[in-house]
């Protein structure tokens, strides 16, 4: 039997997201990579990771860990990366995941050209043009053979990401991917059984969950209909209050930085009166408005490049069942990366490590007031692993 890891967002979890557990567990036990309480989009998560976690153990995952903010809040490629680096540390040797296209051939042939140095020749042509990174990469790695349209699909991308994060950490993983059924990345396409979690999460915002309830695994249904939920719309003050009190000088070690772009945030943020303003004042042609929303945050949570594109100096279980807890005895001796079960061993860690931690506890105290009812500090402390 396989052990099969999933990364996801699950954000909120769905009909989907089951579907997906339900065929990697035809293989063997799984494992999940979750999203921290910021994710990939620039925004916070629904609901946060906690009760995330708790959603896949009741739809059939073994063991829950956290993919930690500085990862989770990033660029495909680092998200790729620390989503599979610590899938590899919990022994994982399988990776499976949903894709436009289905086609595990086309997404390997796809990660294969993005390595060539064709491609790293033609790239630079594209992105002279002055259009986004993604469309350039698009079309560079079109001409160099790639199958069409491949890399225009979100899950397509996120796909290849990860097959280039586990080769370039020597990872024996082999892969396996599923067809999205239904409702495609952000679409607002409802079908009979499925709809994409930015819909679902729409609802929740509006107080229409009930009606969508045949679109959410009955498992779960009853924890998100009594839980609070995140709204980023919540922290507007906050985070401008907080951006304006920076110096120019802390801008320059954000993440993901091209074209003197923290100059324009800097001047955007003297004028911006919501974050939707500031977002649209950051004119970057190659910068998505996901992008652009991950820059702002990143600064408001004070996430810097310490850690951009480099393995996780630890991982942190969020919670098992009895099955997954054999996993975590069978793989704990043995991981590269060392795995946390409770915050005292984080003390003696490294330095990175104890500022990966720091700046979690951080972000995770400012995504308590994205509630209705404001959250307490200290829940990176104060909350227990979930066992089953």
């Amino acid at each position: 039997m396989s052990t099969v890891g999933i990364i996801a967002e699950f954000n909120p979890l769905h009909n989907g997201h089951k579907y997906l557990i339900n065929e990697a567990k035809k293989y063997g036990k799984v494992v999940c990579v979750i999203s921290s309480n910021f994710v990939q989009r620039g925004d916070t998560a629904i609901y946060d990771k906690y009760i995330r976690a708790k959603s896949a153990l009741l739809c059939g995952a073994d063991l829950v860990a956290e993919l930690p903010v500085c990862y989770s809040m990033s660029t495909t490629q680092n998200f790729a990366l620390g989503g599979v680096s610590v899938l590899w540390a919990l022994g994982c040797d399988t990776l499976m995941f949903g894709s436009e296209c289905g086609d595990i051939e086309s997404l390997i042939k796809t990660a294969e050209v993005l390595k060539s140095p064709q491609f790293e020749a033609k790239l630079p042509k594209y992105l002279q043009k002055g259009i986004t990174f993604a469309k350039a990469r698009q079309l560079a790695a079109e001409e160099c053979g790639a199958p069409k349209d491949i890399l225009n699909g979100a899950n397509n991308n996120l796909a290849v990401e990860y097959i280039t994060a586990a080769k370039n950490i020597n990872a024996n993983i082999s892969f396996k991917t599923v067809k999205r059924l239904g409702a495609m990345h952000d679409s607002a396409t409802v079908t009979q059984k499925f709809a994409s979690a930015s819909t679902l999460r729409g609802k929740i915002k509006q107080g229409a969950l009930q009606e969508y309830k045949n679109l959410i695994p009955c498992e779960v249904f009853p924890l998100f209909e009594g839980s609070d939920y995140s709204d980023i719309s919540r922290l507007d003050t906050a985070i401008l209050s907080s951006l304006r009190s920076k110096p120019q000088s802390f801008f320059k070690d954000l993440p993901d930085l091209s074209e003197g772009v923290e100059n324009k945030l800097y001047s955007a943020i003297k004028t911006a009166k919501s974050l939707d303003e500031l977002y649209a004042n950051i004119k970057v042609k190659r910068y998505t408005l996901a992008r652009i929303r991950r820059l702002v945050l990143s600064a408001y949570l004070e996430i810097g490049n310490r850690l951009f594109l480099k393995t996780p100096p630890y991982l942190r279980v969020l919670g098992f069942t009895k099955g997954g807890e054999n996993i975590l005895k069978q793989t704990a001796p043995l991981s590269p990366i060392p795995i946390v079960l409770r915050v005292s061993e984080i003390e003696n860690l490294s330095s990175d490590a104890k500022y990966m931690f720091e700046t979690e506890c951080r972000a995770s105290d400012l995504y308590g007031l994205s509630f209705n009812t404001p959250k307490d500090c200290s829940t990176e402390y104060t909350q227990a692993i979930i066992k089953f």
